[in-house]
């Protein structure tokens, strides 16, 4: 079949190539529902046997790969759901509509993260998958690919799940998960990675990054989409928040506690305790950096493609713009 000079067959290209452009980010949601399944399915016996027979056959059985994934990630366990529906069974009740909301948020997903190639040419396609947890883990990624633990994320603000999936996505762009595959594959690596990535400064700008690329890519203020976190918050008590921050930058990193900056670390401020200071702060000095350089594409590109060891992290903070310039002295 031919019209105006094009085939039946160049049509079935052109909508081929349509649907492999589509088809390189991969947001998967199918282990929702069979979550839902299979917590209904828990819910009607106390026979513990039965309750862990309808958990592994409709949700673990049916799992997606992400979701297998992410069992091995987190070692999550199907006794571990069992028990977690038991003790949270009206939280996930009540989240359910939230949770499934995520079904008819994918639209707006699928154009942000459009609008984040275009404005991130280098950007590497990847999966999302969406799914329930055990109450442990919000987002995280493994080289490409994004989870996101519903339970913990959703919430009643519209559209919750975008600045997730833009945060976690910016992740997967950096230097250290670009590399990860070369840094695994030797103990030396391995080693002076670890050695030259020690202080707070950089961990708060990787994570800083993150929140400032999702602000700008979703073209709202975290401010406004998240009105009671930390970003909300940071900008209401920024100077008393950076005089506490550049006591402690500097200093090793504990990644077990995130010294109270990061890793739902709290810090007391103005008499209020908050979470995650450290990507308020990230956040700032990234965006500081950003509006102070005239080619905005080449410097979203530089910032996301830095290695932030300790030295890269002091430069970064230097060419900013955040310090002033008596702070900025004290640094040099």
């Amino acid at each position: 079949m031919t019209f105006k000079g094009i085939t039946f067959t160049n049509v079935l290209v052109l909508l081929f190539c349509i649907q492999t452009a589509k088809a390189q980010i991969n947001l998967h949601t199918e282990d929702l529902p069979r979550f839902y399944q299979a917590f209904d399915s828990v819910l009607t016996t106390t026979d513990s046997t039965k309750q862990v027979g309808f958990l592994n056959s409709l949700y673990v059985d049916k799992a997606s790969n992400g979701l297998k994934e992410f069992m091995k990630l987190r070692n999550i366990s199907v006794n571990d759901w069992r028990k977690f529906i038991l003790k949270e069974k009206q939280s996930i009740i009540e989240k359910r509509p939230l949770i499934m909301s995520v079904l008819t948020q994918q639209p707006l997903i699928e154009n942000k993260i459009d609008r984040f190639k275009k404005l991130y040419p280098d950007f590497r396609d990847g999966d999302i998958y969406f799914l329930v947890g055990v109450n442990n883990t919000g987002g995280t990624i493994n080289d490409k690919t994004v989870y996101v633990g519903a339970e913990v994320i959703a919430s009643n603000r519209k559209n919750w799940a975008v600045s997730t999936v833009l945060h976690e996505f910016t992740h997967t762009q950096q230097w250290t998960q670009r590399n990860m595959v070369r840094l695994m594959s030797s103990d030396s690596l391995v080693k002076d990675y670890m050695s030259t990535h020690t202080q707070l400064l950089g961990r708060c700008l990787e994570e800083g990054l993150a929140d400032f690329v999702s602000e700008l890519v979703n073209e709202e203020s975290l401010a406004k989409t998240i009105p009671s976190g930390h970003t909300a918050f940071g900008l209401k008590n920024e100077k008393e928040i950076w005089g506490i921050f550049k006591k402690d930058m500097f200093l090793k990193f504990d990644g077990n506690t995130g010294m109270g900056w990061l890793n739902s670390g709290k810090r007391k401020v103005n008499g209020y305790e908050q979470t995650d200071l450290g990507y308020f702060i990230g956040h700032q000095i990234c965006k500081s950096y950003y509006n102070k350089s005239k080619n905005k594409q080449q410097a979203l590109k530089e910032m996301i493609g830095i290695n932030f060891t300790d030295d890269n992290a002091r430069k970064f903070l230097i060419e900013s713009g955040y310090l002033s310039p008596e702070e900025l002295a004290e640094t040099k």
